[in-house]
């Protein structure tokens, strides 16, 4: 059921993402909500599911833009390894470190999205395109975060004591 929801959503984000979004700029750039929700869904359910669900919207955003398929699925993988860290975190609240992940994601996403373009032959300004396109688009994916983060974090389970991370202290 979890990846029936994860796909509604990430199908209802990519039809959105390519029909309404391109009219939203903010900083230049559109929001990337496909990735912003693969990334929310990862932090907040662990990357068990993130396997599943980044794979999934990936593909879903290859097949609703003009992208080689296969494109998005490679550069969403860093939002995995990024999520790897989750053990690691400190804070009570996944909050930050969510911006954290969609915000070096959304780094990761741009750069590997134009060096599989360039590998296929079409030209890639690379000076012009970090500059104007990936760094703004890496800040405004991380000014959207809350809105996605929000409902994500509310349909997911609540951590058990004894996961890594949130095992109560040994006084």
């Amino acid at each position: 059921m979890k990846y029936l929801v994860a796909f509604t959503a990430l199908f209802l984000l990519a039809v959105l993402g390519v029909s309404a979004m391109p009219y939203v700029k903010v900083l230049g750039v559109t929001p990337d909500l496909v990735l912003v929700f693969a990334a929310c869904w990862t932090v907040a359910r662990g990357q068990g599911e993130a396997l599943v669900v980044v794979p999934l919207a990936g593909v879903l955003r290859d097949l609703t833009t003009s992208d080689p398929l296969g494109t998005s699925v490679l550069a969403l993988s860093p939002i995995v390894l990024l999520t790897a860290t989750r053990a690691l975190w400190i804070m009570e609240s996944e909050l930050v470190p969510t911006l954290l992940v969609v915000g070096a994601g959304s780094l990761g996403y741009g750069v590997l999205s134009m060096t599989v373009l360039a590998a296929t032959g079409q030209e890639m300004p690379w000076a012009d395109g970090l500059l104007r396109v990936v760094l703004p688009a890496a800040v405004v994916n991380a000014l959207f975060t809350p809105i996605v983060y929000l409902p994500v974090r509310w349909l997911s389970p609540q951590p058990r004591p004894g996961l890594a991370g949130t095992a109560p202290s040994s006084r």
